[in-house]
């Protein structure tokens, strides 16, 4: 068999505002080529696809992003950034040229539907919702607070969040923003999907918390490393857990993969002046590169067309879960865990296939 190079690449922050996020993607990108190159590459008919990975530093910026795509062109996968705004840029510049972008770091309904991104983790509209969806048993009639941020992903937020309470009874008494949240909200439940400083500091400065406490930020391990013992009982949503485990049918087992990406991701992070946590965008990274591998497979090659194809018809799942592309593009297939914060370790509590404990509720 001949052996040829598949290069896959990237713009990534490395440095600016994404810099944490764009370097465990960049943590997870590299440990998937280096997994792929040791198990003896990828086969496609006669030949043998050895990954070989290049990635640009996009600076966190949207200009940053379009400069090194243009630099990347002629990769046989590209990667997008990580972030919903600079994903955005991405699809423009993907739109322009015809080239398909595998989508791991942007969330934002919007961008999920652009026909050129095959998209990887859960869309925005799904974060609240599940939360509300991991109470509904337990707190049937909740009253709910709904504080997010006005971007696009704060708006997708709100409304998946109006929906699903609509669809389980619960009531929605109030929408704000985080920095509008009072400090004795008077709700069964306040959900917050500001930025990762807006959670952090609306939830410091409640006084009196509602049964359920929820927050985009919460998700992070960074939460709970920044309010310490405030972080205790609040709930949030999150595209993967380490705890989490799936039964695959495409790629390594997860045990595999946790091992290889906390020897590749937590020193990096760390080299980097980052806390010593394995962060998702790792894993979401790792897993749009299985994706994109079995696309490979699939169309028999990387025209673009063809992978595109393959997409929308592949249903499979990874470590990182379910994968399965909608009729509007956007990824529908896999499920959201819900966390909630002990002390300062998190655990998945929802849903109850793979919960490490039960949800814990405050007084009423």
């Amino acid at each position: 068999m001949a052996d040829r190079r598949l290069v896959m690449a990237a713009p990534l922050s490395l440095s600016g505002r994404y810099a944490l996020q764009g370097r465990a993607a960049a943590a997870g990108l590299e440990q998937l080529a280096d997994d792929v190159r040791h198990t003896g590459g990828l086969r496609l008919g006669d030949a043998v696809l050895m990954p070989e990975l290049v990635l640009f530093d996009d600076t966190g910026t949207g200009k940053g992003v379009r400069r090194c795509l243009d630099l990347l062109s002629g990769a046989h996968l590209l990667f997008g950034p990580y972030g919903s705004d600079l994903v955005r840029a991405a699809a423009g510049w993907s739109e322009a040229s015809g080239r398909v972008v595998w989508n791991h770091g942007g969330s934002a309904d919007d961008v999920q539907r652009h026909p050129q991104l095959v998209s990887v983790p859960s869309p925005a509209s799904r974060y609240l919702a599940t939360v509300l969806e991991a109470i509904a048993e337990p707190l049937p009639d909740a009253r709910v607070v709904i504080a997010a941020g006005r971007g696009r992903f704060g708006r997708a937020a709100a409304q998946g969040a109006r929906s699903a309470a609509a669809r389980l009874g619960m009531e929605v008494v109030a929408e704000v923003t985080p920095s509008e949240l009072s400090a004795e909200p008077g709700a069964d439940a306040v959900l917050l999907a500001g930025s990762f400083s807006e959670d952090v500091e609306a939830v410091a400065r409640l006084h009196r918390r509602p049964p359920v406490l929820a927050a985009v930020a919460a998700g992070l391990a960074a939460f709970g490393e920044r309010l310490g013992e405030r972080a205790h009982d609040v709930l949030g949503p999150s595209q993967w857990e380490e705890g989490a485990r799936f039964r695959v049918d495409v790629g390594p087992a997860p045990a595999q993969v946790l091992r290889s990406l906390r020897a590749r991701a937590v020193p990096s992070l760390r080299a980097a002046g980052f806390g010593a946590q394995l962060e998702y965008p790792a894993a979401q990274a790792y897993a749009a590169g299985l994706v994109a591998l079995r696309c490979v497979e699939e169309a028999g090659g990387w025209q673009d067309d063809a992978l595109a194809a393959a997409s929308r018809r592949l249903r499979c799942t990874t470590f990182f879960g379910r994968f399965g592309l909608g009729a509007d593009g956007a990824q529908e297939a896999h499920e959201m865990l819900v966390v909630q914060w002990s002390g300062r370790a998190k655990r998945v509590v929802w849903p109850s296939s793979q919960a490490e404990v039960p949800v814990s509720l405050g007084r009423r």
